[in-house]
């Protein structure tokens, strides 16, 4: 790409808040790597903005757009969805098809890939995942379908009650509700989908259940910003094995970059992607 003209393809991010995303530097930098004459944009859309957003997508010609917190549940009512994105209820992929706007959630599958990553498997494991939005849905299911137990806490009990049900709906006895902040039973793998600990808030953590490192979980953080949350701090002072969200973020997009260009997954630059998006953290 030599410069962005008239025939410049757009992809890009929605959120809200959107200006701390990542997500422009490594996209930006895969598609410099594929020679593809595309921008990734951040967009700002506020969640009473979602119907004139949709809409903008198809008035303007985006190609598609990823979606973060808060709005992944939110957009999912106005899309084709596809298998993935129908059982969680969450869309983080927007891919506008001559007008159809598909719905797809790459966020299970690049969990999985990252924990790989980090020398982790998801099947089998015994999961307290924290929060009950957007990507814990896509966290939970993916976890069930290779037979781990979640366990899922929330501040708003209701949220998590919704996600277990939906779960053991479709993984009879996979999922239970734990208490926010209540004591449970030991776990190997706590995830933490919330937003509590991000930047610029990063003296706050979400509650914890009693001695939930006395079993030395693998604690998984998606926050990427900071790179070390006040959890992963405690936790690797308990002597806890920890990994935050940054290899998430790039598998999830990898994927998402493979359905707008049609590109294998292959062929999608991982590495190139992972180089440009630690390098923005550091700015």
């Amino acid at each position: 790409m030599t410069g962005i003209t008239g025939k410049t393809k757009i992809i890009g991010v929605w959120g809200h808040p959107v200006g701390h995303s990542r997500s422009p530097a490594m996209h930006n930098a895969a598609l410099r790597e594929l020679g593809l004459d595309w921008v990734y944009v951040a967009f700002d859309v506020a969640p009473d903005q979602v119907p004139q957003a949709m809409a903008g997508i198809r008035a303007l010609g985006i190609v598609g757009v990823n979606v973060t917190v808060p709005l992944k549940e939110l957009v999912a009512p106005y899309t084709i969805l596809s298998a993935a994105a129908l059982q969680t209820g969450s869309v983080n992929t927007l891919h506008n098809q001559e007008g159809r706007l598909h719905g797809d959630s790459t966020d299970g599958r690049g969990f999985l890939r990252s924990l790989e990553d980090a020398g982790q498997s998801g099947a089998g494991r015994s999961v307290l995942i924290l929060g009950a939005g957007g990507s814990a849905r896509a966290v939970a299911f993916a976890l069930a379908a290779l037979g781990s137990h979640c366990r899922v806490a929330n501040r708003t009990r209701a949220r998590a009650e919704e996600l277990v049900s939906d779960i053991n709906r479709v993984y009879p006895g996979q999922a239970e509700t734990s208490g926010w902040g209540e004591r449970t039973y030991a776990v190997d793998l706590l995830v933490n989908t919330t937003s509590v600990g991000m930047y610029p808030h990063i003296d706050e953590m979400p509650a914890l259940p009693p001695d939930i490192f006395a079993a030395r979980p693998f604690v998984y953080d998606l926050i990427y910003a900071p790179s070390r949350t006040k959890l992963l701090r405690l936790a690797e002072q308990a002597g806890c094995e920890v990994s935050n969200g940054i290899t998430m973020l790039v598998h999830q997009g990898a994927l998402s970059l493979a359905l707008w260009t049609g590109l294998p997954v292959k062929e999608i630059p991982v590495k190139v992607m992972e180089e440009a998006a630690r390098a923005s953290l550091r700015e």
